[in-house]
Formats: structure tokens, C-alpha cells, sequence
């Protein structure tokens, strides 16, 4: 199963379909998502005959400037982005006839998304491991100068060789740019993982990268996101109440560590002077996590969440559950 827009029915089997327009060097299969802007197929590259997942403009809005040229920003961000193995990686950014295209690496796994709904939610020592990851790769993204702006479970991939990614730079936006990312809407992102300066500003920082975050790890540990509502609206306005906070992570979940919840709480923090000061700092202050300076990382793995293949024992940025049918 391909990601890309957590629009995208994830979970959905792919459909065999007639393919688009040729794309040159590539060969197009079957479309394995759809959204509302653009569908998603599996490939072939023709040359290394290497499997790709391509993201095309959606027939419908093959004259919608704006949609076309928001495909185009996220490969372009994408292309930015290519040398780190915790960010999923796009090969290519092009146009077929009047539909502009993506390429990018297919992930065979599944979403963390997916995990925690069959899971519910993760143990102290995962939830170090998938924080490990994520900062890894959001600090990379940030030092290419790039916000991801929709970091949550939806747009978090473990492949079957337990390798965490972030992927979905659909939102992402250039420290440098313009503001070509918004294109008039008024909202991008979920607001769940949205920090109040986000809702308020639009302008997304390492503060509101690290905030989202937070949210995405409190929801690994408890099963719930910090703030819930019945509507978008009530979870914004919870957002926004600078008085609010989450009920604590160690009360839902008695497996995680008064330091992992101390982490996972001061990203939490609404006012971004309050968190870590940066990406950096969450990183250092996770290093020092006992779980980490102790084990370097070598957990085992829980019974029923036995991958394909590998195991923990090396790799740091590894998390189990990702056996499945999903994909880039």
C-alpha cells in the first residue's frame, strides 16, 4: 500500500486500473491510492527495473493551476530532501502532457497509523525508538531548511525492514520561499497536531515541527491525541487555550518512564518559548534517555509483532509492527 496524502484510503486494496499518460523511463501498473488531488501508482523504473511509487495530478485538475503547482512545490521539496533514511526519498519531478508527476521510493510496510489502531499503543521503549527516528529525520529536513508542517501518524511509515520515515511532504515549506505552500487555503494541516503559533500565524518553524511531534508521540504512548473533540473546530479551540493541557501520558499509560513523558510534555508545551529550544536539543535531552544510554537501543522485540525480517538489535531507528501490505 502507497502513502502519500493522508487523504489517501491507506488502507485499501489497490485497483487495477488503466494507467495515465506514459511517463517516460517509467512503467505504470496499478493505482494503490487516490486523494483529492492527485492518484497514486506502483512502477516499475525501466532501466534498474527498481519498483517506485508515482504520484500524478488527478485527470480533474489537469488545468487547476494551483493544484499543478502544488505538485510540483512538493517534488521540488522532495527533491531537496534525498540523503537522509529516516525521510522518504523522491527520484523525480517531471510533467506528462498536461499532468505534472512525483517519483519516489515504494515503501513495503505499513503506517503508524495503522499500528496503533491495531495496537492501540506503544511501549516506553518503541516510543524512544520512534521519537529517535522522527527527530532524526525532522532535524534533517530543518538543516535543508524545510518545515514538514503535517508530522502525525498518517505520514509516519515502518517499512518491513523496521526503517521509520517520514513521508508526505505534501504541506512541506522552504525556510527560503515564498509562501507557494499555502495557495489560499485556510488551513493546512490536521489540527490535532497543530501548534497554537500555526493556527495563528500560518508560519510554521521548528517550534511548530517540534510541537506536532510531541502530539504524535503522546498519541504512540497513550492511544489518544492530546486534545480530542467532537469537530475540528472544538480540537482547535482546545489548540488555541493556552491554559489547556493534556492529561499526563504516564496516567493512560503506565509503561512509559517519568523521563520519556517529561520529553514528550515539553513539546507539548503551548507557548513556544517553553519547549526545547530546537530540534538539537530534543535530541540531546533524548540521548540521554536511560533506555538509550544503557542499551544503545537493543530492545527485543514484543510477541505478535515479529517483522518479515530483522530485529532491533541493530538498528536504532527501527520499530516493530511494520509487517504489511503498505507502501510508499
Amino acid at each position: 500500500m502507497l502513502q502519500v496524502l493522508s487523504t489517501f484510503a491507506l488502507g485499501a486494496q489497490p485497483q487495477v486500473m488503466t494507467p495515465p499518460s506514459l511517463i517516460p523511463g517509467y512503467a505504470l501498473h496499478n493505482k494503490i491510492a487516490e486523494g483529492g488531488f492527485a492518484e497514486i501508482y506502483d512502477g516499475e523504473e525501466l532501466v534498474s527495473k527498481r519498483k517506485v511509487a508515482i504520484k500524478i495530478l488527478h485527470p480533474r485538475h489537469h488545468t487547476n493551476k494551483t493544484e499543478f503547482k502544488r505538485l510540483i512545490a512538493e517534488g521540488g521539496v522532495g527533491m531537496r530532501l534525498r540523503n537522509h533514511e529516516n525521510v522518504v526519498r523522491f527520484l523525480q519531478v517531471g510533467r506528462s502532457g498536461r499532468a505534472p508527476y512525483v517519483v519516489m521510493e515504494f515503501i513495503q510496510g505499513r503506517t503508524l497509523r495503522e499500528i496503533l489502531r491495531e495496537q492501540k499503543r506503544l511501549s516506553n521503549q518503541h516510543v524512544v525508538l520512534l521519537a529517535q527516528a522522527l527527530a532524526s529525520g525532522i532535524r534533517y529536513m530543518h538543516s535543508e531548511g524545510v518545515f514538514h508542517k503535517d508530522i502525525k501518524p498518517e505520514n509516519v511509515m515502518l517499512s518491513d525492514e523496521g526503517t521509520i520515515k517520514l513521508i508526505d511532504l505534501g504541506f512541506a515549506e522552504s525556510k527560503s520561499s515564498v509562501k507557494w505552500s499555502l495557495f489560499g487555503r485556510s488551513l493546512e494541516g490536521s489540527p490535532a497536531y497543530m501548534a497554537p503559533e500555526l493556527l495563528r500565524t500560518k508560519k510554521p518553524s521548528e517550534a511548530t515541527d517540534l510541537y506536532a511531534l510531541g502530539c504524535t508521540l503522546y498519541e504512540a504512548a497513550t492511544g489518544i491525541t492530546p486534545f480530542t473533540g467532537l469537530s475540528d473546530n472544538e480540537i482547535l479551540q482546545k489548540q488555541l487555550n493556552m491554559s489547556s493541557r493534556p492529561t499526563p501520558v504516564t496516567e493512560a499509560n503506565p509503561d512509559i518512564t517519568p523521563y520519556t513523558e517529561r520529553l514528550i510534555m515539553n513539546a507539548l508545551e503551548k507557548h513556544n518559548k517553553d519547549r526545547y529550544k530546537s530540534i538539537d536539543e530534543f535530541l540531546l535531552e533524548l540521548r540521554r534517555n536511560p533506555l538509550l544510554s544503557s542499551t544503545q537501543a537493543h530492545v527485543s522485540l514484543p510477541a505478535g509483532w515479529a517483522r518479515k525480517r530483522g530485529n532491533l538489535s541493530s538498528a536504532r531507528n527501527r520499530l516493530p509492527g511494520a509487517s504489511g501490505s503498505s507502501g510508499k
